[in-house]
């Protein structure tokens, strides 16, 4: 069964953000956040950036200096009382796309080990990225980030409770980001609403939909701590992690395709691609992207846009035989037939001789509120685009359900939940 706990916020002060603005002090997750954005937000030396990511290598130690001198100094504060916040964000994925609201809320969930299947993961992780976060979790022994996690609640009962609890005097704060995101943060005030959403969730799994990584960093660290205490019966800070949940049914869940850039092959490889695809699928080409996109707008499944820089070809790749993947991954898998199985498994290490090594170094990874065209056309590197399209939420419940992990980054949900609106320090914190 889920826990679910309420905790002592730490946020910035609120005659900060008044000053500064709530925008100048918060950023996106880590791992989202280009080279040029960083610089932009650490412009700013109280912008959480500067902890997140203003470490190096060794430097864990003084990011956690920083952070600590922030409480001492009042720029950060933390809440006298526990809490569970209402996290929401309003946002268009382009002009063309209509509002949209999404609602979660925020609070402290208990780590499980995933085979316990309470938090369940739903896509492979790249590891590289895990030391460098449980490094920052020792030094701060904060929880600066959250993890997005969803669950499944078909009566939206913790949506309507959240819905009647954004409430004016219980705002903590608004702000528009970069991306026309709008995003709000409340407390909830009363405590028999938040005794009604732990009840709610209690018997529900969590999904991970971002934050793997951290997850995975906040288990390590859990074992480390508890055998350095001797492992002791009651529970402690480092039992519990800091989560945004949403429910799945919420009108505003929206997962995005994350399109792949193909570099580093040779001339050869490109010129013939898609005369080498036929051997597996059906292909059709196109004049140009709008067709293209058109195309792939009406398929049904089991189809991958393609755009050959090199030859200025655009088309689509639709697997001929189904028996081709239950070959590679087995019919017992259940992810055999995703987009994101059929590119990595038949299209880049079969036709295009990729070992998961090789598309480490050279395969790029695009999120789909992006203009992949554009970006190719300005990176004379990339070779092959590879368009995908959205994974659906029902597959991603489908493989939790069946313990088995979608391919890395075949989702892409947007927006991103983001870092400073409310963290968690781990020291003194009662459970």
């Amino acid at each position: 069964m889920a826990v679910v706990k309420p905790f002592r916020g730490v946020t910035y002060a609120e005659e900060l953000c008044e000053k500064e603005g709530v925008d100048s002090l918060v950023a996106p997750p880590y791992d989202v956040i280009s080279e040029k954005r960083r610089k932009a937000l650490a412009g700013n030396p109280l912008n959480i950036v500067n902890v997140t990511l203003g470490h190096t290598e060794n430097g864990y130690k003084e990011a956690a200096s920083l952070f600590r001198s922030w409480l001492n100094r009042g720029i950060l504060r933390r809440d006298e009382n526990p809490f569970i916040y209402i996290y929401e964000q309003e946002f268009r994925v382009n002009a063309s796309h209509p509002l949209q609201k999404r609602t979660g809320f925020v609070g402290l969930v208990r780590l499980e080990e995933f085979e316990k299947k309470i938090i369940m993961p739903h896509e492979k992780t790249m590891p590289k990225y895990s030391q460098d976060r449980l490094e920052l979790l020792r030094a701060c022994e904060a929880n600066l980030e959250q993890i997005f996690g969803i669950y499944n609640d078909a009566s939206s009962t913790i949506d309507h409770l959240l819905e009647e609890n954004k409430k004016t005097e219980a705002l903590l704060c608004q702000f528009t980001d970069f991306q026309d995101v709008t995003h709000r943060l409340w407390r909830i005030q009363d405590r028999t609403v938040e005794s009604e959403i732990r009840h709610i969730m209690n018997p529900r799994t969590i999904v991970i939909a971002d934050g793997h990584h951290r997850y995975e960093t906040s288990l390590l660290y859990r074992r480390e701590v508890r055998e350095q205490l001797g492992d002791p019966l009651e529970p402690v800070p480092a039992d519990y992690v800091m989560m945004t949940l949403v429910n799945i049914k919420n009108p505003g869940l929206l997962a995005l395709p994350t399109h792949r850039l193909v570099h580093g092959l040779s001339e050869e490889t490109i010129r013939s691609f898609f005369s080498a695809c036929e051997d597996y699928f059906s292909v059709n080409r196109f004049k140009n992207e709008e067709d293209m996109e058109t195309f792939l707008g009406k398929s049904s499944g089991r189809t991958i846009g393609v755009y050959n820089k090199f030859t200025e070809e655009w088309g689509a790749i639709t697997l001929k035989n189904d028996a081709v993947m239950d070959e590679l991954l087995g019919a017992e898998n259940v992810n055999r037939f995703l987009d994101t199985s059929i590119l990595h498994e038949l299209v880049l290490k079969r036709v295009l001789g990729l070992s998961e090594e090789m598309q480490a170094d050279n395969v790029d990874y695009l999120k789909g509120s992006k203009d992949v065209f554009a970006v190719a056309r300005q990176e004379n590197h990339y070779q092959l685009v590879f368009v995908m399209r959205p994974t659906p939420l029902e597959e991603v419940e489908r493989a939790v359900a069946h313990s088995q992990r979608m391919p890395q980054k075949s989702t892409y949900f947007y927006p991103k939940i983001w870092t400073g609106l409310v963290m968690r320090l781990l020291e003194g914190d009662t459970l």
